[in-house]
């Protein structure tokens, strides 16, 4: 019985994703099918297909060793139904430790694959001076922006950040343009309002009572002044005035070295939330995740060399540690380098936040 439960489980050759799996191995110029002696006809594709075929019906532990390594990771999971006793009794423990070996190693190399064009995609962004120009990363993140980079600029300075909506060179103005990106600021800032208001909600709570104390003051003075001369009155509202003017004005005060500090700060933070994945909103990463043209053949070639480095490495257990060390450096990619220092600024980002606190109340 157990026999014909499993063959009527075993899957058909007519399968759309089976014969899925055998077109993509076939159309892989990377895979030996068959070893052959020099001058002897290449195979075409129907003969790979079916070795590809013969080998599958006659072990699937087999055919996970020889074509495992070619195939993706929902390919590779239409094997699991052979892990299992009843689909195939004989060998579906070999498959399972195969399977979940691949699976591992697949998940491990992908993941490395979509840190390195991630990073790619990252310095030719930059170069390009679009996604993260300034004016770009302060739609993106608003209340950042202002809380770093913002309320530390000059009248003149935020003019000429804004420049580009009326100066632009060689280029026609037109109203519907600038329309388009007046509504993309004024999105821009609604959304560091709603950000700062969610921030400051308790503080919010006690302004309230603050204001509830001035306005029965204001009422007060509103009676006095009533019974006042009208110029005595004049001076009382230019003198408040005068106040609320001189408090919206006030701007923090700090050196440039402090300021290029928290700019470092709101940049690289932008540049560290790209590659972790969380510019969803504003960035399609199946653009560059799915795309080979990132590839970097240096890259994979240290990589290549840093396996075997570390291969060489567990064998010699006499190597003194600081001259491991040592090596380890050496043999580091340029993206372990890059996210090494974004993680040296991040461990400073307490410092840079307890800077800008600091500042904010001194004033």
């Amino acid at each position: 019985m157990e026999v014909d439960k499993g063959e009527d489980i075993e899957p058909h050759f007519d399968e759309p994703q089976l014969q899925g799996i055998f077109t993509s191995l076939v159309a892989n110029n990377d895979i030996v099918f068959k070893s052959q002696q020099r001058g002897e006809i290449e195979l075409n594709k129907d003969e790979k297909k079916q070795i590809a075929q013969d080998l599958f019906e006659k072990n699937k532990t087999s055919f996970l060793l020889k074509f495992g390594k070619y195939m993706t990771t929902k390919d590779l999971k239409y094997f699991e139904q052979f892990s299992n006793k009843d689909v195939d009794p004989v060998n579906y423990e070999e498959t399972s430790i195969v399977l979940k070996d691949l699976l591992f190693n697949d998940s491990k190399e992908r993941s490395k694959e979509v840190k390195n064009r991630r990073y790619a995609a990252l310095q030719r962004m930059i170069e390009e001076n679009a996604y993260f120009s300034e004016v770009e990363m302060m739609k993106r993140n608003p209340l950042l922006y202002d809380q770093l980079v913002g309320q530390y600029l000059s009248v003149d300075e935020i003019k000429e950040r804004d420049s580009y909506l009326t100066s632009l060179e060689n280029e026609n103005v037109t109203l519907v343009k600038i329309l388009l990106e007046g509504i993309d600021r004024n999105e821009a800032e609604s959304s560091r309002k709603e950000q700062q208001a969610q921030e400051n909600q308790n503080i919010d709570d006690s302004s309230d009572e603050e204001e509830g104390e001035a306005s029965l003051n204001s009422s007060d003075s509103d009676d006095e002044a009533s019974t006042s001369k009208w110029g005595e009155f004049e001076n009382e509202k230019a003198e408040i005035s005068k106040k609320v003017k001189k408090k919206r004005k006030r701007l923090p005060t700090i050196t440039a070295s402090e300021r290029s500090l928290l700019k470092e700060e709101f940049v690289t933070t932008m540049y560290q939330n790209f590659l972790n994945g969380k510019d969803e909103e504003f960035f399609d990463y199946n653009t560059i995740d799915t795309d080979t043209s990132f590839n970097n053949t240096i890259e994979m070639d240290h990589d290549e060399e840093d396996k075997y480095f570390e291969s060489e490495d567990t064998e010699n257990t006499e190597i003194v540690t600081d001259s491991k060390l040592e090596s380890d450096e050496g043999t580091e990619d340029e993206l372990d380098i890059y996210m090494k220092a974004i993680n040296r600024k991040t461990q400073h980002h307490k410092d840079v936040c307890s800077l800008a606190e600091n500042v904010n109340s001194t004033l």
